[in-house]
């Protein structure tokens, strides 16, 4: 049975319209100019506190901390609500899951949140674990968090990592997994084989495609309990 890692943010889940939405609720409260969705989008997958750094006025350390704390109240109070799972990942993770392959989350977003997201959607049910950040930590690149879960003996070399940004793909190369990137999320098809991307895939239903035919394990678990 194989080990597959997801990224959460634009791999399973679309969080713009949370990510957005908390981001302008924070800019309004503090008197800041909205940053516009395009550069919103190029935050997903990196820390909110070294994204907000970037708003004007937010150069001083005291402001700066309280935008993070205004925006990590406004994402526990609203924004963990208002994501979308993109079509055909619930097909998709069930299958693996029925197949008794080992399912991770590894998210750059704090666990607490990527918990509470996976629960909201019933998720929890499916993944074998969820690893994130620290809720108030400094943003750390995906090959940190994969280097202590090759420490505790979670992944090792062959394994698998999707994701759709290029941190995603660097992080399975230094680990020696296979480096398979998205690119419906937020990454560029660029990015991701500049990287280091072993394989592209365009949509959910091409990615479940190429899984089957990588991983066509016999289903060993009941289809309608949670299979562990």
């Amino acid at each position: 049975m194989a080990t597959l890692c997801f990224d959460l943010d634009g791999t399973i889940v679309d969080p713009l319209l949370g990510v957005r939405n908390c981001v302008h609720r924070v800019c309004r409260e503090m008197g800041l100019p909205c940053p516009d969705e395009a550069t919103i989008r190029t935050w997903i997958g990196f820390g909110m506190r070294e994204s907000l750094a970037q708003i004007p006025g937010l150069q001083d350390s005291k402001k700066l901390e309280e935008a993070h704390d205004r925006y990590l109240d406004a994402y526990r109070e609203d924004g963990v609500f208002e994501h979308e799972v993109y079509e055909g990942a619930h097909l998709m993770l069930s299958r693996l899951k029925r197949q008794g392959h080992r399912i991770y989350v590894v998210s750059s977003k704090p666990g607490l949140f990527a918990r509470r997201i996976a629960y909201q959607f019933d998720l929890n049910l499916v993944f074998d674990e969820i690893f994130g950040a620290e809720l108030k930590g400094a943003w750390q690149p995906k090959t940190k968090v994969l280097e202590r879960l090759r420490q505790a003996g979670t992944i090792d070399s062959g394994d698998y990592f999707i994701g759709d940004r290029g941190d995603d793909m660097r992080a399975a190369r230094d680990h020696g997994l296979r480096a398979i990137g998205v690119t419906y999320g937020y990454g560029t098809r660029a990015e991701l084989l500049d990287a280091g991307a072993e394989v592209l895939v365009d949509s959910i239903p091409e990615l479940d495609a190429w899984l089957s035919q990588e991983l066509p394990d016999a289903e060993i678990h009941d289809a309608f309990t949670r299979a562990e």
